[in-house]
């Protein structure tokens, strides 16, 4: 109950200190990180981690991100951050609140979709659910902690599979920044999601050659 109480705790200081609009606010944010310089790699990782961790609205990080630091430089920044996000969030799941999160959300839609994902379809699902977020970022974390997948495994996998979404949404936000809204800046968004649709379809291909090659694995030791 402590580490819920603390959440509870963040959300009202986020909302009452203002934190939860200046996350919401691309521009303003963008230049308090453009403004710390070299540290500012370190404060946005640290806000990913946050807002991943206390459920706070991120989804511009991203953007903001490849605004302040460019495509390639922010991409990295973004998968960093993301990915320790969700694996603090999935270590807190399935270790420290654990029974609070059963008791809590065992009859929330989105947890029960991704508990019946998993029992179906394996690492596929969370392959597809990284690849297109259709369930919130930061709740997936704490959802997938219930299933009886390992921290090794959904960590490698949430990093690998985030990453062409992370550096497509900074690399789109760098062209804007550097040369505006243009007609080739269409062709490359429509290109980019075009690419983004054809990974949805990867996950069970890609699974089925994780599940051989862990059984091979098994069978070697």
């Amino acid at each position: 109950m402590g580490f819920i109480f603390l959440i509870v705790v963040v959300l009202f200081l986020a909302n009452q200190l203002g934190f939860v609009r200046l996350l919401t606010d691309i521009e303003n944010l963008r230049h308090i990180l453009e403004d710390l310089g070299w540290i500012g790699y370190l404060f946005f990782i640290s806000l990913s981690v946050v807002v991943a961790v206390f459920l706070l609205p991120g989804q511009f990080l991203a953007i903001v991100g490849g605004l302040a630091y460019g495509g390639l430089v922010g991409g990295c920044l973004t998968i960093i951050g993301a990915s320790l996000g969700c694996t603090i969030s999935f270590v807190i799941g399935k270790f420290l609140a654990r029974d609070y999160i059963l008791q809590r959300f065992k009859n929330d839609a989105t947890f029960q979709k991704i508990e019946k994902g998993v029992q179906e379809n394996g690492i596929s699902f969370l392959i597809f659910t990284r690849l297109v977020p259709i369930f919130p970022f930061a709740i997936q974390s704490y959802a997938y902690a219930l299933t009886p997948m390992s921290v090794k495994k959904f960590s490698l996998i949430s990093f690998l599979a985030m990453m062409p979404a992370s550096f497509t949404y900074t690399f789109m936000a760098s062209e804007i920044a550097t040369k505006g809204i243009s007609f080739s800046l269409l062709i490359e968004l429509a290109i980019a999601g075009i690419f983004l649709s054809l990974l949805s379809y990867l996950p069970k291909k890609i699974s089925r050659k994780i599940n051989r090659l862990d059984t091979e694995y098994n069978k070697m030791k």
